[in-house]
């Protein structure tokens, strides 16, 4: 099975329900529900990939204090506690609101960054990784340079809405990414447009994906094909927090796995799809003969074009 290096941070989340965005303001409220959850798009990743069969490797910052024992406990009963995972003082934390059709809002806080992160740690786990996932927030910058460089790894990077291909602050993951995920939230353009402009400047990937929600995944291959996929959702929707870190997993055990990306993204917007239906970003994964099965029962719509 392949083997992951994953860097990002990981949160303790609260998430509760609000019956509609925007949020009108009340002294108080009686919820019907809430819950306290592990998150983060390296917890997520890592969580998924464990769950199909690969093996993941995580490099993140978490706190000594409660709410880091929390974490630690989470990560131990996935199999991702290990020696990636390194001390800081606090934990860092989100709060997450949800809407009855699954939208959700958060705000997010957090102590140290990746200066706190000892480089050798990461090479350390880093080793005879068949592909590195970094996170494309600040705290994954420094590992860039590290994994594509000096170590040869290819490099997977999720810009989640962050699709703005002018922003310099994207630039240090573009230029390393041989996969390129984003969400279609603030596409400037049609996917197709925007997986074009991708591949022509930054010709070093070699799949470029976008998201689309409800309406499933498109996903450009370097030779010319533009590949769309309509959504799937075997059981209703609960929460769609996580969805993207779900599609964005799976597609890459798929792929690395069978080395057919159609294939791959097939399963993974299936996966996402199940996903969707459990109760928190970090819940809700399929295993590989899970999902194998499932693929047996809901067909998928798949078109194949170009993008050129």
């Amino acid at each position: 099975m392949p083997r992951f290096v994953i860097v990002g941070m990981t949160r303790l989340a609260m998430t509760a329900p609000v019956e509609e965005f925007p949020l009108q303001y009340s002294a108080y409220r009686s919820a019907s529900w809430m819950r306290c959850t592990v998150v983060g798009g390296a917890y997520n990743v890592a969580g998924a990939l464990r769950k199909l069969g690969s093996e993941a490797h995580v490099c993140t910052l978490v706190g000594t204090d409660e709410a880091g024992a929390v974490i630690r406990e989470a990560m131990e009963r996935r199999g991702l506690k290990g020696r990636g995972v390194v001390d800081v003082a606090e934990t860092a934390k989100t709060m997450i609101l949800t809407d009855p059709s699954g939208r959700v809002a958060r705000n997010a806080w957090a102590v140290g960054g990746s200066g706190d992160y000892p480089m050798e740690r990461f090479i350390e786990q880093a080793v005879d990784a068949d592909l590195a996932v970094i996170t494309n927030r600040p705290f994954g910058e420094p590992f860039l340079r590290p994994a594509k460089e000096l170590l040869g790894l290819p490099v997977a990077v999720d810009l989640h809405v962050s699709a703005d291909l002018d922003d310099e602050s994207h630039r240090p993951w573009l230029e390393v990414a041989d996969v390129l995920f984003c969400s279609h939230e603030r596409l400037p353009g049609t996917c197709a447009e925007w997986i074009g402009e991708v591949f022509r400047r930054y010709p070093g990937c070699r799949i470029a994906a976008v998201g689309c929600g409800e309406d499933g995944c498109v996903m450009g291959l370097q030779d010319g094909r533009l590949v769309e996929i309509g959504a799937v959702t075997p059981r209703p929707v609960r929460d769609t927090d996580g969805a993207g870190d779900a599609l964005f997993a799976s597609f890459l055990h798929g792929w690395l796995t069978s080395g057919k990306p159609v294939e791959a993204l097939e399963s993974a917007v299936l996966f996402a799809g199940w996903k969707v239906g459990a109760g928190s970003a970090a819940e809700g994964f399929l295993t590989d003969r899970e999902l194998a099965a499932l693929r047996r029962v809901y067909p998928l719509r798949t078109r194949v074009g170009t993008w050129r």
